[in-house]
């Protein structure tokens, strides 16, 4: 009996066939092998190939680049969910001869000894591994670079460099060619989710992962004036290759925001249009096509740049549009960073100077913005070229389906909405206290760098409470947690009982803008609304109704106050008659039996 094959040597039959089969399958083998690729990886294949680098030949690329010119180090930082390390590759003009020392304070060091009185930029790659264009991009970048001649216009002079070269480890590892399902190219690339199924685009204030508390490290080692994060678009379908999101202006504050609108985004738009990569803003349809406008992207603080605009950080996330070739996404993302790089050798010190007065702002602000809405009144719009649409039967569901016609285009001016207004804003305390208990929430903070002093020893302190007044739960799980939506919050000043050890937390420091953002109720992305103070917001104690009756008629006609409250209580909610249930519930609430600490947020401040 013959064996039939199926074209290629990997189906002959054979155990090791089989097992080099399934290890393709899942993700875990012939991960280069299967490209064919050079082993090195020169710039050329990099910007013109259908491939992309595994964590493996990312890190060994990193490697043989530090190897090569001193003026490059790999950083080992450290690990991981998957429990593999990710890495920094520092790119300075000074030649570093300590070499590759592992650790965010070896990033640091380097920096402060070698980068001093320069901006720096701090570039992610790979948080989605399956958008793997600044991967490409950075390595292209770097080669170009190294290989330029030293002079006042080479970017190394100009800026400091901090690549991360694949950011997602466990998504990286996780190597398919078809989960993004609308994309064209590469042949095969990472997954989203990280090792623990985590979008870690949603996990910079919460820090689940092990990846978000590198990171963490890593941006405070570093302490960039810039941030770019590289992804690959969704959406709708136009000719443009790179659309951008800025850290919202409005969000970013009255310094920041201005800077961005009116300096930033119109040198970094005209130097794509000069490079031919003409870019939009990030198309977020108001409609199901872009005729009806997009709406600016609102990047709170769960995501990359809304967490480094909380320390006065410019954040730009790429968007290289995902059914262009990958070539061509490579190659205009590889021209954003080289455009904000030559815009960087004239404007770096006014990166500098408008970061010191950012700074000076949140310092001497005594209220601040924490959260926002669209504003009802836009203005804004943009010149914007797209595809014809139409709807047409569909084969498939046998209804309609909507269609771009890639060979007719239209020009038009659309509208931008991307006006902001705050919704609610917080008074900057003198300080903050954080009871030791809730120390998930304490390691966020210290994690971050905040400086806290504990309590010496047990103490009563007059402040402000919040009290939690209504709340909703998401129903389903949203990366790990069920988060909170806060719909009314009471405050007044009381006795709180501390403890030695509880933490006292001053707002005059650089964690200004960041603590009020994390610990005020109403903020978009506060640790409440991240499910880390639940149990604060849940009763303990109960009373049994047939016991309680005796013991509020005890009440009543010992308390003459009481009783006119609960009189004037009943005039207001008749509908006690039908539920007496409610009536006992009221009384309950209002004698010294009730616990009184449900729902109060065990975050406290100075009066």
């Amino acid at each position: 009996m013959k064996t039939r094959t199926l074209g290629h040597p990997l189906f002959t039959p054979g155990w090791g066939q089989v097992v080099l089969l399934i290890l393709m399958v899942l993700g875990l083998g012939c991960q280069t092998a299967e490209d064919g690729l050079d082993e090195h990886w020169p710039a050329e294949q990099l910007q013109d190939s259908n491939s992309t680098p595994t964590w493996e030949e990312a890190v060994a690329m990193a490697q043989r680049l530090a190897d090569q010119d001193h003026r490059v180090s790999l950083h080992r930082l450290g690990k991981s969910d998957i429990g593999r390390p990710i890495h920094a590759l520092v790119l300075l003009a000074e030649e570093d001869r300590s070499r590759d020392e592992e650790g965010a304070h070896a990033v640091q060091n380097r920096l402060e000894t070698q980068g001093g009185g320069k901006v720096t930029v701090l570039v992610n790659n790979a948080i989605h591994p399956g958008e793997p264009c600044g991967v490409n991009a950075s390595f292209a970048l770097i080669q170009d670079w190294l290989a330029l001649p030293d002079g006042p216009q080479n970017p190394l002079n100009a800026a400091n460099w901090v690549f991360i070269p694949q950011y997602n480890v466990g998504g990286a590892s996780r190597r398919n060619c078809c989960t993004r399902a609308n994309q064209n190219g590469p042949e095969s690339y990472g997954f989203r989710g990280n090792a623990a199924n985590l979008d870690l685009n949603r996990d910079f204030v919460k820090m689940d992962s092990r990846n978000a508390e590198v990171f963490v490290d890593l941006f405070h080692a570093v302490n960039p004036d810039v941030f770019v994060d590289t992804h690959t678009s969704n959406g709708a379908d136009y000719p443009y290759t790179m659309t951008l999101i800025t850290t919202q202006p409005d969000k970013a504050g009255p310094v920041m925001g201005p800077f961005l609108r009116e300096v930033v985004e119109p040198a970094l738009y005209q130097g794509m249009a000069q490079e031919g990569w003409p870019m939009v803003p990030y198309v977020y349809s108001k409609g199901e096509t872009p005729e009806a406008g997009v709406v600016g992207f609102l990047e709170t603080p769960r995501y990359s740049t809304g967490f480094t605009t909380l320390w006065g950080t410019l954040g730009f996330t790429t968007e290289a549009h995902m059914l262009k070739p990958f070539a061509d996404r490579v190659k205009a993302t590889k021209s954003f960073l080289q455009v904000l790089s030559d815009w960087l050798l004239s404007s770096g010190p006014e990166v500098l100077s408008m970061r010191k007065e950012e700074a000076r702002r949140v310092a001497d602000a005594r209220e601040l913005e924490v959260r926002w809405t669209l504003a009802q009144d836009q203005r804004d719009s943009v010149d914007f070229t797209g595809y014809a649409s139409q709807r047409m039967w569909s084969a498939v569901t046998q209804g309609t389906r909507l269609r771009y016609d890639t060979s007719q285009t239209w020009t038009k001016r659309i509208p931008f909405d991307n006006r902001y207004v705050p919704s609610a804003t917080e008074r900057v305390p003198t300080f903050w206290v954080l009871p030791q208990a809730w120390r998930r929430a304490v390691a966020r903070l210290q994690a971050n760098g905040v400086r806290m002093t504990p309590l010496p020893r047990d103490t009563v302190m007059l402040l402000e409470v919040s009290r939690i007044e209504s709340f909703q739960s998401a129903k389903k799980p949203y990366e790990g947690h069920h988060p909170l939506t806060i719909d009314s919050v009471s405050r007044s000043v009381q006795p709180v009982q501390l403890y030695r050890g509880d933490w006292q937390i001053p707002s005059g420091q650089n964690a200004r803008r960041y603590l009020a953002e994390v610990l005020s109720p109403k903020a978009h992305d506060a640790l409440l609304v991240w499910n880390f103070f639940d149990s604060a917001l849940q009763q303990k104690e109960h009373f049994s109704g047939y016991v309680f009756e005796d013991t509020a008629e005890d009440l009543l006609q010992g308390d003459e106050a009481l009783r006119m409250r609960y009189a004037a209580a009943q005039t207001v909610h008749p509908e006690w008659k039908d539920n007496p249930r409610l009536a006992l519930r009221w009384l309950y609430e209002a004698s010294p039996h009730y616990e009184a600490t449900d729902n109060r947020y065990p975050v406290y401040a100075s009066p």
